[in-house]
Order: C-alpha cells, then structure tokens, then sequence
C-alpha cells in the first residue's frame, strides 16, 4: 500500500502531463483552446482519481496533495511564461533609406556600391492564433553587406518558447527559415538573416510558440529590391 500512495499519485501526474502534451501540440489550434483543452483534461483526470482515492482512504491524502501540487506548479508556468512580459531594448540598426532597384545596364556596367543602412522591405506585425501582436518588422542590409531583420515598436503577446521565422508566407512554417528564439515578447531587437537565404522568397516573419505549436503574430514584408 506505500507504494501505492507514491505511484498513484504519479501516475496521475503523467497522464495528465501527456495528455496535455497531446492536446496542445496535436489538437489545439489556438493558445485559448490548447488552454481550455489541457484545463478540462487535468479536471478530467483529476476527478477520476479522486474517486479512486476516495474508495481507498490511504490514497486519498497523497492524492490531493499531488493534485495541489500540480495546480501550484502549472499556475506558476503559466504566469511565468504566457502572461509574464519579457523586455529588452537593444540598439537597433535603422534604415536611413529604402533600397532602391538600379536599372539592367547599370548592374551589368558597375558592382552596387554600398550605400546602407537601407530597407530591403518592411510590415507591421499582426496577432494570429488568439494573440495579440504589434510593432514594425524590417529587413535592413547594411553599408558592408550583412542583412538583419529589426523590430521595433514591438510588443506581442508573451508565450513559452518562441521562435523566429522567415517562411514564404505567414500561414505555414512548413519551408522556414530559423533565426533563432524570440528575444522578447516587448522592445525593440534585431536578428541576422544569413547571406544564403533568398529574401526574394522568403519574404514573412512568423513567430512560433513551439510549444503550443500555434502562431503568436506574423508579418508581410513589402516586395524586396535589389
């Protein structure tokens, strides 16, 4: 029976951890609806082992203490990382100009001579999924060539491990290109695109919470010039 008291207990732990795992991974297609999901799931679970518990008095204490324990634990995650706002501001390179395409002849008369920081292309941010999402994303190459992807007036909802695309378009993250975690869900930051990615293709920015596998917010950049 002592041992039933520690494995009970945890074995309602992990079913209610897959479970949710499940659901917001594989089922959900919102953050709201991963949420109510895994909510319903562990109430679900819950209930049904403390009907049990309840029926074996030893397992009844242990039981619940497994219970508030989890309650404690999934409330402090969620504050943690879906409610709590991360901040940074970073100094950012900004755009003095927009790139301007040189005529056929030209390119072919003489190399292009740096002339930056300029704007290669520039949206706003929008919410997808049930967030909330606003700021101005924008790609800039600099004098000596190199490409970074800047945000500024930025501030998204907050969301657990998210991640920083560049995708052909801002409905699938299917064909992407990673740039690596979300800084910060508040502030302006910027990101090095690598020289190898064709922006002429990739030309949306996603932000993707892997762990809910839903957007937080995407942008459109405007059409890229060279």
């Amino acid at each position: 029976m002592t041992s039933n008291r520690i494995l009970v207990p945890l074995a309602m732990l992990g079913l209610i951890g897959a479970g949710s795992l499940v659901l917001q991974r594989w089922v959900a297609e919102t953050f709201l609806a991963a949420l109510v999901l895994s909510l319903a799931w562990a109430l679900l679970v819950g209930l049904a082992f403390l009907v049990h518990a309840w029926r074996k008095r030893p397992l009844l204490a242990p039981t619940v203490a497994a219970l508030a324990l989890a309650a404690l634990a999934g409330g402090a995650a969620f504050w943690w990382y879906s409610v709590r706002d991360v901040v940074v501001d970073e100094e950012i390179v900004v755009a003095r100009a927009q790139a301007e395409p040189m005529p056929e002849r030209a390119q072919q008369a003489a190399p292009r001579e740096p002339s930056g920081p300029v704007a290669l292309g520039r949206g706003l941010f929008h919410g997808e999924d049930g967030h909330d999402g606003t700021g101005v994303a924008t790609l800039v190459e600099t004098a000596d060539g190199a490409r970074l992807l800047t945000f500024s007036r930025f501030d998204v909802s907050p969301g657990p491990d998210v991640d920083v695309y560049l995708t052909p378009d801002t409905g699938s993250i299917e064909d992407r290109v990673e740039l690596g975690d979300l800084k910060g869900n508040v502030g302006d930051q910027q990101y090095e695109v690598p020289a190898s990615v064709d922006l002429s293709r990739y030309d949306s920015v996603v932000l993707y919470c892997v762990s809910f596998t839903v957007r937080i917010a995407t942008a459109m950049l405007g059409a890229h010039k060279s």
